[in-house]
């Protein structure tokens, strides 16, 4: 696997946080995921399991693929009509509860193999 500069992390995470937002909410019937307690007890730990994974397998910058989750649970966001009026608050709510996998990534890039040059 490329560990460089590849576009499959950004896709992987992005499309997690997606998946995530989209099935807890579907499966809740809740405007947003995180108005339910699965979102807390199930996809937070979900999506920071996949971080670590993508941290391990691709450790170079591990913030990106926090960031890149956010930005897929964003996307998830305003496809159930969440609303633009808000989105400051939205993106320091989003910034807290991506602590987590941003943690997770960060574990992952410091347990993965060191390149030897």
């Amino acid at each position: 696997m490329n560990r460089g500069n590849s576009f499959f992390p950004y896709a992987a995470s992005a499309l997690c946080g997606l998946i995530v937002y989209v099935v807890i909410t579907v499966a809740t019937g809740k405007n947003e995921a995180w108005d339910d307690g699965i979102y807390y007890s199930a996809g937070i730990p979900f999506m920071s399991a996949v971080a670590f994974v993508l941290g391990y397998l691709f450790p170079a910058k591990p913030w990106r693929w926090a960031a890149s989750m956010a930005g897929g649970q964003a996307i998830g966001a305003l496809m159930f009509g969440s609303s633009l009026s808000l989105l400051p608050l939205a993106m320091i709510f989003m910034a807290i509860v991506s602590l987590p996998q941003l943690l997770a990534a960060f574990i992952g890039s410091k347990l993965a193999p060191k390149k030897v040059s």
